[in-house]
């Protein structure tokens, strides 16, 4: 039988806990034992020191990682440990060079694929989830993934994520979903039923949600943009906004190919108007959104789009663009839609507070700003762009013409500058 010959032994229990031998070998070879209550009340009479893994569960890490300098540690997961598990986050604070030699992990299989099993379901094609410790749920990724598992939390329960959904999209009530709580347990519950019944059970914080494949119907292009739309360019309509003060959606669509979108990173949306630049990044990658807007009416409007989008990767902040710019994490993307007479000041902050070679894309429509961008010569510019577009319209119910809508430049900076914080 194996030997715990590292310092600290991560044992996956699975859903149903057994006292292997492998397992009480680990057990008598140990000198602390950390696992959930649940879990240290079903192992025999040992000499190790026990700890229950609680809220503080980081600051535990970082004292497991500190024992195991002197001691023999036994952790004690359900589940898989490596999946939204205690497991993950002791690999997470420990030295990248040293996990080989710091741990020996024991595998099982997690609460989905025992889940799975029991549905006779697979599930390679699936989408995973959780809303352990989330402020928010990605509401169109959910709607839109065909077959998903979503790990309940303390705020956000299955049928509560199972009535967040529906409110995002009322077609989905309808849908057939699984929900599941107490997994390899007497007191185990399984139910299928459309999403609308499940929103109404009662449930434990650890509850599953299954949402199966399901075809939506709805004839509106907007709610299918909404909530699969993943095309540049979704429809102006889609979006809150003052006085029309939104990038079209053809413009949004040659400024987002242009800025070069990475799938992650951080992207600063300066001047933001009605969010719609960035939150149609939000929706395309996993990039960090940071929009900075200071009138307060359109800042409200940027949250409800938000909101009506079902983003989560996408921060709104409400002040002046260089106030706020030095508090940012260092971006990667840079769009500024806004900015008047400030616009050289705001590029200076974004020299100095962006990362090195970040793709800077301004977009302006009157002449001044033009010439401002122009002569500005602290950054690299690497393409200029003007955008013309007319769109068919019919004049006094005979003809066809194209309208013309206003004019765009683009100017197109790369930050090459020495000065900027992150080399």
């Amino acid at each position: 039988m194996p030997k715990q010959d590292k310092p600290i032994t991560i044992y996956s229990c699975g859903i149903d806990f057994s006292l292997s031998e492998t397992l009480l070998e680990h057990i008598n070879n140990a000198d602390h034992i950390y696992g959930s209550k649940k879990l240290l009340a079903l192992l025999p009479k040992h000499h190790a020191q026990e700890s229950a893994i609680a809220a503080n569960a980081k600051e535990q890490a970082k004292e497991i990682l500190s024992l195991a300098k002197t001691k023999k540690i036994l952790v004690l997961c359900s589940g898989d440990s490596l999946y939204h598990g205690f497991g993950s986050t002791l690999l997470k604070l420990a030295p990248p060079h040293k996990t080989d030699k710091l741990f020996n992990i024991i595998p099982n299989i997690t609460a989905f694929q025992a889940l799975c099993a029991k549905l006779s379901l697979a599930w390679q094609d699936a989408e995973l989830f959780t809303a352990h410790f989330q402020e928010e749920l990605p509401l169109r990724k959910l709607s839109g993934a065909q077959l998903a598992f979503i790990y309940g939390g303390t705020k956000f329960p299955a049928p509560l994520i199972a009535k967040e959904i529906i409110g995002f999209s009322p077609k989905q009530k309808k849908r057939p979903g699984v929900f599941a709580e107490e997994l390899g347990t007497e007191n185990e519950r399984i139910v299928k039923a459309p999403l609308e019944k499940i929103a109404m059970l009662s449930a434990a914080p650890n509850s599953i949600l299954v949402l199966l494949p399901f075809e939506n119907k709805e004839k509106n292009s907007l709610i299918r943009q909404k909530e699969v739309g993943i095309t540049l360019g979704l429809n102006d309509e889609i979006f809150l906004k003052e006085n029309h003060l939104i990038t079209p959606a053809d413009c949004r669509a040659v400024i987002l190919s242009r800025l070069q979108l990475e799938k992650e990173g951080v992207f600063w949306d300066l001047g933001a108007g009605s969010g719609a630049v960035g939150l149609e990044a939000a929706g395309l990658t996993d990039m960090q959104i940071f929009s900075v807007e200071k009138n307060e009416k359109r800042f409200e409007q940027i949250k409800k789009n938000k909101q009506h989008l079902g983003i989560t990767n996408y921060t709104p902040i409400l002040g002046d663009i260089t106030d706020i710019v030095p508090t940012l994490p260092q971006a990667d993307r840079i769009f500024i839609g806004g900015g008047g007479k400030n616009l050289p000041a705001i590029l200076d902050s974004c020299i100095k507070y962006g990362k090195k070679n970040a793709i800077i894309l301004v977009s302006c429509v009157t002449l001044e700003t033009f010439h401002a961008l122009y002569g500005y010569d602290k950054l690299t510019r690497i393409d200029l762009l003007k955008i013309d577009i007319g769109s068919e319209q019919e004049i006094a119910k005979t003809y066809q013409h194209f309208k013309q809508k206003n004019t765009l430049y683009l100017f197109i900076f790369k930050n090459q500058n020495q000065d900027c914080l992150c080399q």
